[in-house]
């Protein structure tokens, strides 16, 4: 054989032990005695052993000495066939090893075991499971806030009690429990109870609002209940349906509870015990399935001990309360139900408003004693009466434009001071923005008459 012959073959041979030592895979080349041959790098590392050590020893010491926990080389000799097992090897790890013979004339000349190291399969195994389950928990909890977002709609829950509020009512609305809703006015009391509604087995059924204030205590009856025809005189011939008829299969939602007239209470009682109504001058029981979510910014319990709402009625309307506290205890919320009201607005108007960063301080500083509802009215009077795009400080009213908005005259005032003093900032705005009194009672929605009567009112003090 030339000498560039066996330069060939020395390259080639370089080349596979350069492969050999480079495989990820463990390999382990053994004769037919179970004497080592060969073994790469990788077999080092993954069974924690090295050349020198095992050189000299045959399979079988190997195992005695603790090396393999058992032998793939020997079981590859007695089957004569290959074969994969799992063995633990010095170091500790879990190995997956498979066995192959290689013959040479009939017989067993070597064995080559491959081996791969299940310790770090293992591990990497773990390590996605673990992926695995905290991606479904992420899943899990951005679907749950997703779905809070999705339905909540004009709700804002960016504080810790508004998203209790917001959870309690998902899950009430699963069932048919009355509820009462407390807090004070401008909350947004009925926005829950319509949310409670629209997230119910019931929510394609009818919502219907009964507002306990606003109906004379002489209509009251005929109006929820209902009458028959001739009931009573000016009737309507062929009678009418109430109000709680109407709403059957959906939701009954009554508003301001605490106003309903003390005779109505017992028919109410009645009609949320046995789920039944009789109409004014009627005698027969018309069955009405409505589930009841009432709401109140009284104390119902101290009208119970005043004697002004029965006992057993309020008993049946708290059977699962929710009370909702006022935006100056959640203050959180404000920015969110700033945002929402002015997107809404120049979705509804075809606008482009926008706060300035001073006038959203002094507007999220303020204390809204209105809540809610005065918060949403605040701003759409700014955004429709402001010119430009932006909404500057020179646009509030007067009370929100001070720094620190806790005004002297807020404190032990009666309701009628508050109002006139709220009313006549507004009309003082408008002035200065030299708006006319006919501008100032169109947009205001008022005679003109109104707004000359509240100057010289104002004028004389």
């Amino acid at each position: 054989m030339g000498n560039k012959r066996i330069e060939e073959l020395e390259e080639q041979i370089a080349s596979l032990m350069v492969a050999f030592n480079s495989a990820y895979d463990g390999m382990h080349i053994l004769d037919k005695d179970g004497y080592t041959l060969m073994i790469n790098e990788a077999c080092e590392r993954i069974e924690g052993i090295s050349a020198e050590a095992i050189g000299d020893k045959n399979v079988r010491q190997l195992v005695d000495e603790g090396y393999f926990s058992e032998s793939v080389t020997l079981k590859v000799l007695e089957r004569k066939a290959p074969v994969t097992m799992i063995q633990k090897v010095r170091n500790g790890n879990q190995v997956l090893v498979t066995g192959m013979p290689i013959y040479k004339d009939g017989e067993i000349d070597k064995v080559i075991i491959n081996s791969r190291d299940l310790t770090e399969l293992n591990r990497l195994k773990a390590e996605i499971s673990e992926r695995d389950l905290m991606l479904e928990k992420y899943l899990e909890e951005w679907q749950k806030l997703n779905s809070i977002m999705m339905v909540t709609g004009d709700i804002v829950c960016n504080s810790e009690s508004m998203k209790r509020i917001v959870g309690m009512a998902l899950h009430v609305a699963k069932v048919d429990s009355t509820i009462l809703i407390t807090g004070e006015s401008g909350t947004g009391k009925g926005i829950i109870a319509k949310f409670i509604h629209n997230n119910s087995a019931r929510k394609n059924k009818p919502f219907v609002k009964i507002d306990c204030g606003s109906i004379p205590d002489a209509l009251f009856e005929s109006e929820v209940f209902g009458y028959e025809k001739g009931a009573f005189t000016g009737a309507n011939n062929l009678g009418k349906i109430g109000l709680a008829q109407l709403a059957d299969g959906g939701t009954m939602f009554l508003d301001e509870i605490g106003e309903i007239p003390l005779p109505m209470q017992t028919k109410l009682l009645r009609l949320i015990q046995d789920k039944e109504v009789i109409r004014v001058g009627g005698k027969a029981s018309i069955p009405v399935d409505a589930r009841i979510i009432a709401a109140t910014n009284k104390d119902l319990a101290k009208m119970v001990s005043e004697g002004k709402f029965r006992e057993d009625l309020f008993y049946r309307l708290d059977v699962i309360p929710i009370h909702i506290p006022p935006l100056r205890e959640r203050r959180e919320d404000i920015s969110g139900i700033l945002i929402n009201s002015i997107k809404k607005l120049n979705e509804q108007y075809g606008i482009e408003k926008r706060l300035s960063i001073e006038a959203a301080e002094r507007l999220i500083e303020y204390t809204w004693p209105g809540n809610v509802r005065e918060l949403e009215n605040v701003i759409e009077r700014i955004a429709i009466l402001s010119v430009g795009d932006e909404v500057g400080i020179e646009d509030l009213p007067g009370m929100i434009k001070q720094k620190n908005p806790h005004t002297t005259y807020r404190k032990n005032a009666s309701l009628k001071t508050l109002t006139d003093t709220f009313e006549m900032e507004i009309i003082d705005d408008m002035l200065a923005k030299k708006m006319s009194v006919p501008e100032i009672a169109k947009a205001l929605q008022v005679d003109a008459t109104t707004i000359r009567r509240k100057l010289s009112k104002h004028s004389k003090k």
